[in-house]
């Protein structure tokens, strides 16, 4: 699984969020279990006076600290993918408190686009724990949870942010099929990278199943392009319950869509839809480029011949929004 690389960021800068209706954005920071910042942006359905305003990587028209308006509001979790950013899917999460949701994104400490931790397998056994974490201080602690409906949780996450999501569900890695997967495909991402070889070593297979955190406040996932997901233990992917949506590209590269999310697609119980898109790449599921960027960044910004990945944004916005509603409202 190829990282998203440190300047992800950058893409939004100028990213401009608009909605139809007021949305309300509060951007803080509280600390991991380690100490370290995890900054977070939070939107919300909300009746003040929107304004364009930057705050954090991105410039959105947006309601800052605004009044929360209405109550027993469900809850979705992003988290993005290796050296990505909590801004990464701000259009989804504004598109969300549009249809009255309550939208949490971080950026996950030790993994994101201004450092990253060498040891790659830590890296992996922290997110789960660093969205716990959020988890707990937004039902907890935020002066905004009054309004949450906290048995209404979902989650959404792309590349490592899928790893983390299918870790957070009840699902266990097996380090020893790394070799199996590579023998087969040495061509994968993965497998021409260090990071495989790194977690092929007898010191990631050791790690105990308990080192895993769960989290069984999630009750549905949305996971695009789900990182290392070949690695998964069978019988843990079959103890997963909550309903899932799954979407890949089909000129994915970096994270192949048959081994990946095609592969736990057959071991899931309660997969609602697989998403194969047509012509994507890994980086569609990521904002369209700045022009600034789209030379300095050919990998991430070009997209295949027909591919229209503005058009698909706004396709997967709405598909989100269809799901959650759908899983987490009954709607």
């Amino acid at each position: 699984m190829q990282s998203t690389f440190k300047i992800a960021a950058m893409i939004f800068l100028v990213f401009v969020a608009r909605s139809a209706h007021a949305t309300g954005f509060q951007y803080l920071t509280i600390s991991d279990d380690t100490g370290r910042p995890i900054e977070l942006g939070i939107w919300y359905p909300s009746d003040a006076s929107a304004v364009p305003t930057t705050l954090g990587h991105i410039t959105q028209t947006v309601a800052v600290d605004g009044g929360i308006k209405n109550d027993h509001l469900p809850l979705v979790i992003f988290s993005h993918g290796s050296e990505g950013c909590f801004c990464d899917r701000a259009d989804s999460a504004v598109a969300l408190a549009n249809a009255g949701f309550v939208a949490v994104s971080l950026t996950h400490p030790g993994d994101n686009y201004k450092e990253v931790d060498r040891d790659a397998l830590q890296i992996l056994l922290n997110r789960p724990r660093q969205i716990s974490r959020v988890l707990d201080y937004v039902t907890q602690s935020w002066p905004g949870r009054v309004h949450l409906d906290i048995a209404k949780i979902g989650f959404y996450g792309f590349s490592a942010g899928g790893f983390t999501g299918l870790v957070l569900l009840g699902g266990v890695p097996d380090w020893k099929l790394f070799p199996l997967h590579c023998a087969d495909d040495p061509t994968e991402g993965v497998c021409t990278e260090g990071i495989a070889r790194l977690l092929s070593k007898p010191a990631a297979a050791a790690v105990p199943a308990s080192a895993w955190r769960h989290d069984p406040r999630i009750k549905a996932a949305v996971l695009a392009s789900p990182g290392f997901a070949f690695s998964f233990d069978t019988t843990s992917l079959r103890s997963i319950t909550v309903p899932i949506e799954l979407w890949g590209g089909s000129e994915d590269h970096v994270v192949p869509f048959a081994s990946n999310a095609g592969y736990i697609q057959h071991y899931l119980p309660h997969v609602t839809a697989a998403h194969e898109v047509t012509n994507a790449q890994h980086y569609d599921f990521l904002q369209p480029c700045i022009d600034a960027l789209r030379a300095r960044l050919p990998d991430l910004c070009s997209d295949l011949p027909g591919f229209d990945r503005v058009a698909f944004q706004n396709t997967l916005n709405q598909s989100l929004v269809m799901f959650f509603k759908a899983e987490l409202q009954g709607e």
